[in-house]
């Protein structure tokens, strides 16, 4: 390998609109290990080489159809470099130590005139004017500079100007709640990869067929006729699944007509894959960014454990896919695993990330958040888990088209 070459994080973070539809994802970065530059940390790391290693990767590889936020530094702000990508996919974010002076202003002003689109990250010491919002398409507000009882203030005053509003930090359940409350445009934070949790419901059927499907699947002692008796019994998952065994995918010599010759076809492993996808993609009123993850998630712990040399990576596979099964259920994790087979290590690793499983999982989930302390850690190659994150997304893509997710 080349010594001269840079390795780097990849990740990104989903920025929702109010009905949860992906608007586009915040670029996650970090340029090489051992250093203590955080996830928005442009200040230190090198835009140059960022901006080269997305093209050199392919950006489109990373965000598919949506907007890349990428924080950039002064130097690409005022034009003093030329920038590198194309106005239609990139949003610039501003960074909070970035001085809005008269140079900056209006190179952001000529620039937005040419189409480009640029977010300001707001913090407590900032003083808005019309000049500055005339000159940025987006504020960022980081909620956790600000009380929730001051945060209502902050965006009434923010509500003058004509740029609009994301919530960002969005962690917790009751501050997702009050940004929705305050009329936020775009929200992004941990929360937002999981719906909002509703108890005290009786479980929807399209839920309690997913449950009894996934109990079958996940039984050590799994009846084959019962498990095909059970997906006959829907007819949208039969449909799905001889479609997906049918296609270019496995370029089988023969035509899969039959539940009972697609199970002998595909085996129990991949069977309990490809039926927990399609099931859980058929909980039709979550947003389909959240099966997008599971599958990146599933994806991506499968490509690790191949990478350290383990054997059973399905139930690497198994654990990142469902890592998400409490949003999909709007329950519980501790409340869903009571009522499934599974093992006491897979348990283990969906509730608390323990054991090696559960540490990989951890690893993939910080990833995507961009926790590049908690990266580090696991002592995996950087190149290892982009290139396993890269894969992964291409996976992830590639199979929601096949199912039409």
């Amino acid at each position: 390998m080349d010594k001269n070459m840079i390795d780097i994080y990849v990740g990104r973070q989903p920025i929702y609109t109010p009905s949860m539809d992906v608007f586009g994802y915040e670029l996650l970065y970090r340029a090489k290990l051992n250093t203590q530059a955080l996830q928005r940390d442009g200040e230190k790391a090198s835009s140059q080489i960022i901006f080269n290693s997305f093209i050199e990767i392919g950006i489109d590889k990373i965000i598919e159809d949506k907007l890349a936020f990428l924080q950039v530094d002064r130097s690409y702000l005022t034009g003093k470099v030329p920038l590198p990508f194309p106005k239609e996919q990139i949003v610039m974010c501003i960074a909070p130590w970035v001085d809005m002076d008269d140079e900056l202003l209006a190179s952001l002003a000529a620039l937005r005139t040419e189409g480009y689109w640029f977010a300001l990250e707001d913090h407590p010491d900032l003083e808005l004017d019309e000049r500055i919002t005339k000159s940025v398409n987006i504020l960022k507000l980081n909620i956790h500079h600000f009380p929730l009882s001051s945060l209502r203030d902050r965006v009434t005053e923010f509500r003058r100007y004509p740029c609009r509003l994301l919530a960002d930090h969005v962690n917790t359940h009751e501050e997702y709640d009050a940004c929705k409350e305050f009329g936020f445009d775009f929200y992004q934070g941990i929360f937002l990869s999981k719906p909002k949790l509703i108890h005290g419901k009786r479980l929807p059927a399209r839920r309690f067929s997913l449950l009894k499907l996934l109990t079958c699947l996940y039984d050590p002692d799994v009846d084959m006729r019962e498990l095909e008796e059970l997906i006959r019994q829907d007819v949208s998952l039969s449909y799905r699944l001889l479609r997906m065994v049918n296609s270019a995918y496995y370029a089988l010599d023969t035509k899969v007509e039959s539940i009972r010759h697609a199970l002998v076809i595909l085996g129990l492993k991949q069977i309990r894959a490809w039926l927990t996808i399609l099931a859980m993609s058929e909980v039709n009123d979550r947003p389909t960014t959240l099966m997008t993850t599971a599958m990146i998630r599933g994806k991506m712990c499968e490509l690790l454990a191949q990478s350290m040399g383990i054997k059973q990576e399905d139930r690497y596979f198994t654990v990142g896919l469902l890592s998400i099964l409490d949003a999909i259920m709007d329950l519980p994790m501790q409340e869903i695993l009571e009522s499934l087979p599974l093992t006491d290590d897979i348990n283990a690793a969906l509730l608390t990330h323990a054991g090696a499983i559960g540490k990989t999982l951890e690893c993939v989930i910080a990833y995507e958040n961009g926790e590049w302390n908690t990266v580090e850690q696991s002592g995996i190659s950087p190149i290892t888990l982009r290139d396993s994150y890269l894969a992964s997304i291409s996976w992830a893509s590639e199979i929601s088209q096949r199912i039409q997710i």
